[in-house]
């Protein structure tokens, strides 16, 4: 197995123990398309352990996360993650619907030891989706108008980690930062897979995030990190309408040149390493051939008995988005029975992502799973190369702060 190296040690969360402190989590969690309501807490139970260390210290803290992408369903505000924080914290999380305006400004400078203020999505402001050089998004309104009010940033937000956007690369460069309890815990962990060679890994893919997700598998297969992928949801869709040459069904998915060249490039260079769907189940919950399929749901049984043969000759398996429509429970059989492949046969199982750690928690499988990362694709992006933007930003702070 060709390994990458590891990141050096990074400040960790001792070091910033004094004054105001900014803390960026990533509290993107699956939301009710109709209700509105939060569907799985996992990830902002888990952020308030950094949050309630630092409390606890007596620091006032302000919290920064975001929720969603403009024009999604998901893209709400976080007064309802302010309110759920508060339960895990046991103490009142003040919330203000403003992110960089004078309203948000004077809350901050409001802030006694010991509170908590939640801003609202940091989505709302366009740059937040800008991607660039951390000295470039230093220049950002989002962080000229929030730094000056800190004297300290950390970076909990490994599941993020993967974006060189303002609040992951931005604060870092204009403030001493360190890592949070999460994002040095996944750290630790990950590397610990990097550092075990000579073992059968297989990848199980799926969710809806198409262009990462392929990207990734390219990388990895290409440094032979990982022996077998399994595909499901919309990204196996992508693999299938290419096999098939079904052209309506590419179409369906609106994947960009790119994409869908990298995806060729997998298919022609590691075909033996591409395990793709059998059957599906289609909006008729009719089990079908995968690749005539307009709409599938899930994988089907035949698939879950394959992808199940594959996990179990495996020493690690990691997956990353849900292999069906898991939101409706007639569609989540496939991601609930291939979870429980991993747990039952795997030496060492790796899970992430909102919905894959909805599933597992629904179908009372997470305390079986080895390790639970905060992250979907950031986890898996660590895996290919360790420097993602975010671990970047945190040695360049080290190097103008620190040493």
């Amino acid at each position: 197995m060709s390994l990458p190296s590891l990141p050096s040690s990074l400040p960790t969360i001792n070091l910033c123990n004094k004054g105001r402190i900014l803390v960026r989590v990533d509290m993107n969690v699956p939301i009710n398309r109709d209700s509105g309501e939060i569907l799985d807490e996992y990830r902002i139970e888990a952020h308030s352990k950094t949050i309630k260390y630092l409390v606890d210290s007596g620091l006032p803290v302000v919290v920064v996360t975001h929720q969603g992408r403009p024009g999604d369903p998901e893209f709400v505000s976080l007064e309802k993650h302010a309110q759920v924080l508060s339960k895990y914290l046991g103490m009142d999380v003040h919330f203000i619907d403003d992110v960089i305006g004078p309203k948000a400004r004077e809350e901050v400078n409001k802030l006694r030891p010991g509170e908590v203020l939640m801003l609202d999505n940091l989505r709302f402001i366009s740059e937040e989706v800008v991607e660039g050089e951390p000295q470039k998004l230093a220049n950002t309104y989002l962080v000229k108008k929030l730094a000056p009010l800190f004297n300290y940033f950390i970076l909990d937000a490994f599941a993020t980690a993967h974006r060189s956007q303002p609040s992951i690369v931005g604060f870092p460069y204009v403030l001493p930062s360190c890592m949070g309890l999460i994002m040095e815990n996944e750290v630790n962990a990950l590397g610990k897979v990097l550092n075990t060679r000579g073992v059968s890994t297989v990848l199980i893919a799926g969710g809806a995030k198409i262009p990462e997700t392929v990207k990734t598998v390219k990388t990895l297969l290409s440094k032979k990190l990982i022996n077998k992928v399994l595909l499901g949801g919309l990204v196996s869709q992508l693999f299938l309408a290419l096999s098939y040459g079904n052209d309506k069904l590419l179409s369906n998915i609106k994947a960009s040149q790119d994409t869908i060249n990298d995806a060729m490039d997998i298919m022609k260079l590691f075909s033996d390493k591409i395990i793709l769907p059998i059957d599906a189940v289609q909006s008729d919950d009719k089990i079908i051939e995968p690749g005539k399929a307009q709409s599938m749901l899930d994988i089907g049984p035949a698939t879950i008995e394959t992808f199940s043969k594959y996990i179990m000759t495996s020493d690690i398996a990691i997956m990353t988005g849900p292999l069906g429509l898991v939101e409706i429970d007639k569609y989540s059989r496939g991601t609930r029975d291939v979870l429980k492949a991993m747990v039952d046969n795997a030496q060492f199982t790796i899970i992430g992502g909102g919905h894959t750690i909805m599933s597992a928690r629904k179908f009372g499988l997470i305390n079986r799973i080895s390790h639970v990362s905060t992250g979907g694709r950031a986890f898996i992006q660590f895996l290919a190369d360790p420097y993602l933007p975010g671990i970047k930003a945190l040695e360049i702070s080290k190097s103008k702060f620190w040493v």
